[in-house]
């Protein structure tokens, strides 16, 4: 009985002692963050705003602001600029140390990489300073180890022609050149000259480039496919061929103003990707290859691994993140691979600049874009802006239906014709038998200038219109590097040239091989290239009568008119020359537009004669 009383009275003594008021206080935590002294929310917000701003020199740290600098340098020096963003968290104190969560976040990583650290401040006096270590960083780093970013490219997605097999694609190319460490310092001039003699390049310039490389390094002469390593290259003491690869098209030249170049991103182009991009990335610089780039090139591999600082041993190499490569994907194209390549043959001994662009009539794709190897890689074909002289009449003949004419219907073509201060003539050689009362039809077939200067019902409104429904006269996105001209008279003079296409107007090669298409289709004809990115005409839609008279006209060229070498190959055409330069030096562009049941087809020859004796034999080689 005794002992249960002392166990009773033991019990409410303990009992007492528990009242609420003489409890102890709980630890701090970050659900219950109670602190009586300074806080360090200003210096935790003074790091994060220093670490975001890549820069701790300014910080009071238990090392020293410069060993923390330093250290974080080091730390990033192989992320090739990738960094992260930091953001703060929950703080907790203990005693004289408060502790801060941090939220380290790599945005720019594909899929994201996030997670968080801890930084320890402590207090001295009434000041926390900041206690720097490297897992502030990385929560496994130390001062043995750092960060490194390694990426890999992901396989480009290839181009595709109409038969949807690839047109670009990565392959092997071979670089040929001299091993400088492979001879002795006296026979490098001599062989320099033999390598450049074999890949026929500039034996001076190869030179000075072999003498002001190292001793030891492999000077590349040229960079060629299999096929166009000289065979006797192996004959020569010190050459060196080395395989590389490349993104590159059947040819060299093969349509690489249309589909572009892959190389190297620019600095620019590397420091707008923030850190998605490095100097050792392959990526589009030009065409479709720059305008797809991000589809084609897909999501490279990339890795975050911790590694040894430089002259540490014994720490094993840890991967951190690891995103997998994504593959690109391909684009297909319109364009046919044999009428491509019979187009840039056909232009391959121009001395000028001069394209052939095929359309095809029934589905509007874009099959050919070739251009004259003068053209180099600018886009004349598809973008070029020139005055289209009188193929542009099939533009002002749709107006001038649309303004009460028809194909039949009787005009005046006189030999010179004064509209305000200035007199329009016909060509030189222009028959006879053209001139007076003619029908519309002759006056097409002939192209007479005056007869359309003439249509002075032909506003300049009436005119964009007209050129809206045959898919010209205004900008659109095609999908791919297209110029489809301008229609903007500002005045009577230039009003009446613009009717014969001179003036302020201008067309590129793919704009009137577009009209032709229109008129051969007899619907408003958007040419496309890219699968899947084709344009919707907003203009006026060309209508079965008005199609129907335009073709009387074009095929009456063909029979009888300007366009008779023609004759056979194609069904419908327009020729065209327009003047160009300045007084006393004008130059001719020549132009012919055509169209059969499958193909319509322009031909440009920026220095030429006249459509009939400088354009149209480029459309015969190319359908013969």
């Amino acid at each position: 009985m005794r002992r249960a009383l002392v166990a009773l009275f033991a019990a409410a003594l303990l009992v007492a002692g528990c009242t609420p008021g003489d409890a102890p206080s709980p630890s701090p935590t970050s659900a219950s963050p109670t602190h009586n002294g300074p806080k360090v929310d200003a210096q935790v917000t003074e790091l994060v705003t220093a670490l975001n701003a890549k820069d701790l020199s300014k910080l009071r740290t238990v090392q020293g602001g410069t060993t923390a600098q330093t250290d974080l340098t080091l730390i990033f020096a192989g992320m090739d600029d990738v960094y992260p963003t930091f953001t703060a968290g929950p703080i907790e104190y203990k005693d004289d140390i408060a502790t801060a969560k941090l939220t380290v976040a790599y945005p720019d990583l594909g899929s994201g990489w996030t997670y968080q650290t801890t930084a320890s401040f402590r207090l001295s006096g009434d000041t926390w300073v900041f206690d720097w270590a490297p897992s502030v960083i990385q929560p496994e780093l130390t001062e043995k180890t750092r960060l490194r970013h390694v990426q890999k490219e992901a396989k480009r997605g290839s181009i595709n022609d109409s038969a949807g097999l690839a047109l670009v694609e990565e392959r092997s190319r071979y670089e040929v050149g001299l091993d400088k460490s492979a001879i002795p310092e006296a026979e490098w001039a001599a062989t320099a000259n033999k390598i450049a003699g074999l890949l026929t390049i500039d034996a001076g310039a190869y030179a000075t480039k072999v003498a002001a490389a190292g001793p030891k390094a492999f000077v590349v002469a040229s960079t060629v496919r299999q096929e166009d390593i000289p065979p006797s290259i192996t004959d020569v003491k010190g050459s060196h061929v080395n395989e590389v690869t490349a993104i590159l098209g059947p040819t060299d030249t093969f349509a690489v103003p249309l589909l572009g170049s892959v190389g190297q991103p620019t600095a620019k182009m590397i420091e707008e990707s923030k850190g998605k991009l490095t100097a050792s990335d392959r990526v589009g610089l030009s065409g479709l290859q720059l305008r797809y780039d991000t589809q084609l090139r897909g999501v490279p591999s990339r890795v975050i691994e911790m590694v040894a600082r430089k002259g540490v041993e014994g720490v094993p190499l840890k991967v951190l993140f690891q995103q997998d490569a994504s593959i690109g994907k391909p684009i297909d194209l319109a364009l046919n691979r044999d009428l491509q390549t019979k187009a840039e043959s056909v232009l391959s001994t121009q001395t000028g600049i001069a394209t052939l662009v095929v359309i095809d009539v029934k589905t509007g794709g874009l099959l050919a874009a070739a251009q004259s190897p003068p053209a180099g890689t600018y886009p004349y074909a598809t973008y070029g802006k020139y005055a289209p002289g009188s193929t542009f009449k099939a533009v002002t003949a749709l107006a001038m239906l649309r303004s009460g004419a028809t194909a039949s219907s009787t005009v005046q073509c006189p030999s010179t014709l004064k509209v305000d201060t200035y007199t329009f003539g016909n060509y030189s050689g222009y028959p006879s038998s053209g001139l007076g009362s003619v029908s519309l039809t002759e006056a097409f077939k002939y192209s007479c200038n005056t007869a359309f200067v003439g249509a002075s019902k032909v506003t300049g409104d009436l005119l964009h219109s007209a050129a809206g429904s045959l898919g010209v006269g205004t900008d659109y996105d095609a999908g791919f590097t297209a110029n489809f001209g301008t229609v903007a008279p500002t005045n009577a003079i230039d009003a009446a040239a613009s009717r014969i296409g001179q003036g302020q107007v201008t067309m590129s090669p793919l704009g009137m091989a577009a009209v032709a298409a229109s008129v051969a289709s007899g619907k408003t004809t958007m040419p496309w290239l890219v699968k899947g990115h084709q344009a919707t005409s907003t203009a006026a839609p060309l209508t079965a009568s008005e199609a129907g008279q335009l073709q009387t006209m074009m095929k009456a060229t063909v029979d009888s008119g300007t366009g008779k070498p023609l004759k056979g190959v194609m069904t419908g055409a327009k020729s065209g020359t327009a003047q160009w330069g300045k007084t006393g030096e004008l130059q001719t562009h020549a132009w012919m537009i055509a169209y059969n049941e499958n193909y319509a087809v322009s031909a440009f020859v920026e220095v030429g004669d006249s459509g009939g004796t400088t354009a149209a034999p480029l459309i015969v080689q190319l359908f013969s």
